[in-house]
């Protein structure tokens, strides 16, 4: 009954990683962080001419001279 700890085997070492297969995936990583950047700038664009007012707020007068609701 002792509380031994269980004998683990040892792993052999992984196999070396073939350079072409690293250069593939290195070049695919990067392609995909520059479709992510463009993705990125692409939604930020849009978002520029949703603005309306400044940091001072509205500086237009109000429309306010139309004495009914109705006007066509």
């Amino acid at each position: 009954m002792g509380l031994k700890q269980p004998m683990m085997a040892q792993m052999p070492p992984p196999p070396a990683v073939d350079p072409s297969v690293a250069a593939k995936e290195a070049e695919s990583e990067a392609k995909l962080a520059a479709e992510k950047k463009k993705a990125i700038s692409n939604r930020m664009k849009g978002r520029g001419g949703t603005i309306l007012t400044s940091g001072q707020g509205v500086e237009e007068e109000a429309k306010t001279a139309a004495s009914s609701l109705i006007s066509y």
